[in-house]
């Protein structure tokens, strides 16, 4: 879709959800674009990192649903994949994350591999994915795998060998890719600490018992797990941990990064790096992050979980761990009961929530050079739903569609159109920094200004956290400009007595180009 049509799109999405302010014309801004403060109406270039200025991510499976896991299915077909994408593409939707792509269990929605070095069988070969990875790049989208690094599935034949291995007595470098004692009641292998988790005092978690030596009498050893997971049959099971200690399990898992690597993504989402028994920052960039750097331009990586737990600073995961992306644990913590700021301010119309959520989390984040990543909750009306998307397009977040196949998994009515614009423009890449602006009542209202990384634009977004109608006056004399113009319309915004103002319905908003001082 071309910029005019995007823009005439998102102008028909406000006029439609939003009241008219007073507004009046000139001829000087007549010549400003809403889409720029320069009056470039061009798409912004793309000389940022993709993940910097994408919009959206929607998470797929390549294997059909089953009773273990139930995520969209993208198709290996090439028209059927085409299909899909172009109808995602259409959405706002700037890349896709493939889950697990690799031959595996039933334990984690297929995260527990069972050959590495295979797309799984079942749904084609790595020639099929490579191909498929080509027509997502031709769609001028990218495309990142989700993979766990810290365990495998009790039926991984390095598991097996590595098991027949330690029963007869063999060093092997398959038996030392796991982890091995000759009793349950020997001590953890290793000692954690606050960003690498062994057996960690958290809420709602009882860390002895996931984490033990588990016997196996195929082995006549005992081997360390960490997470239970499903056999073959459905029945429980519990999963060996890798030995991150060692050097033979991260030389591995360097092969595995560079094997998925090669087949030309743009990225990899590694699951649960905080959880690896014996990794360190070190190991984690030698063989992970630094590797995923290496196939130049600029990589999207993250480690999942990382950031989430109490004692560990997100601006680790960054500066120490070379990691470029973060999920946005600040505003939500899924498996914390209560701990669930995004909603709850939406819930409660307190936008004082969602302010702190972001300070204390997301601009740790940005400050030190990285971006977020946000899964977009299910809300419980459509109505909330429209508002929490709008919220975290605005906030600097890149949104994953990353529900299952019975959840929420497209954006809300009217949302692709405000996708489209925030893939547009700089002010609302996750890069760009975020200032809260006062209200007539900051208790009911959340204004803040946008500005780009580089200086080139900025945007006010107002946003109505009320259930009702509401008639918002921001403080203009907070931001220094020649004036503002609605997105999207181009219509000039009235200042009188230093306050916009503005009505907008229940959980409305609006945003505003923000025009630089004449001197400037």
């Amino acid at each position: 879709m071309s910029n005019k049509k995007t823009l005439a799109a998102f102008a028909a999405f406000v006029g439609c959800f939003f009241l008219p302010i007073s507004a009046r014309r000139s001829s000087s801004a007549q010549m400003l674009s809403a889409g720029s403060p320069t009056g470039d109406s061009t798409r912004a270039p793309r000389t940022l990192p993709w993940f910097d200025s994408a919009a959206a991510i929607r998470r797929v499976t390549l294997k059909p649903n089953t009773q273990f896991w139930k995520f969209e299915h993208l198709s290996l077909d090439p028209k059927t994949s085409e299909e899909q994408l172009r109808h995602w593409k259409e959405q706002g939707i700037d890349a896709m994350e493939i889950f697990a792509p690799a031959e595996s269990g039933n334990s984690y929605d297929g995260l527990d591999a069972i050959n590495r070095f295979q797309l799984d069988p079942s749904v084609g070969t790595i020639d099929d994915f490579r191909q498929l990875v080509q027509r997502i790049h031709s769609l001028g989208m990218s495309v990142i795998t989700f993979d766990n690094l810290g365990y495998s599935s009790t039926y991984d034949p390095q598991f097996l060998k590595g098991c027949s291995d330690v029963r007869a007595a063999r060093d092997t470098r398959e038996s030392r890719l796991f982890l091995w004692s000759d009793t349950t009641h020997a001590p953890p292998p290793v000692r954690g600490n606050s960003y690498f988790l062994l057996r960690p005092n958290q809420p709602n978690y009882d860390a002895a018992r996931n984490e033990f030596w588990q016997w196996d009498d195929r082995c006549q050893h005992a081997y360390w797990t960490k997470w239970p997971g499903k056999d073959a049959h459905g029945n429980p099971t519990h999963l060996p941990q890798y030995n991150w200690a060692g050097n033979d399990w991260p030389d591995e898992a360097d092969k595995v990064v560079r094997f998925w690597m090669d087949t030309g993504l743009d990225g990899m989402i590694i699951d649960a790096v905080n959880w690896y028994v014996g990794y360190s920052w070190d190991k984690g960039n030698r063989h992970i992050t630094d590797v995923i750097q290496s196939y130049g331009g600029s990589k999207f990586s993250q480690p999942e979980g990382a950031g989430a737990f109490h004692g560990d600073d997100s601006a680790g995961w960054i500066t120490d761990g070379h990691w470029t992306n973060l999920q946005d644990y600040g505003l939500g913590v899924w498996w914390e009961k209560n701990n669930d700021p995004l909603r709850a301010s939406v819930i409660k119309s307190d936008p004082g929530l969602l302010e702190a959520a972001l300070r204390s989390y997301h601009d740790r984040v940005v400050a030190v050079g990285g971006s977020l990543y946000v899964t977009v909750p299910v809300m419980h009306d459509e109505q909330q739903q429209q508002f929490v998307e709008a919220l975290l397009a605005a906030s600097g977040d890149l949104l994953c569609y990353c529900g299952r196949a019975d959840e929420k998994q497209e954006p809300a009515s009217g949302i692709p159109a405000l996708l489209k614009a925030k893939s547009q423009h700089p002010a609302l890449y996750q890069n760009s920094l975020r200032r809260r602006v006062p209200t007539n009542d900051d208790g009911k209202f959340y204004a803040f200004v946008r500005t780009s990384a580089d200086g080139s634009e900025r945007l006010l977004a107002v946003f109505n956290f009320q259930p009702q109608p509401a008639v918002i006056e921001v403080d203009a004399a907070a931001v220094n400009a020649a004036g503002f113009s609605a997105l999207g319309t181009g219509e000039v915004a009235v200042i009188m007595d230093s306050k916009l103002r503005l009505e907008l319905p229940a959980r409305g908003y609006r945003l505003f180009v923000v025009h630089p001082p004449l001197s400037q």
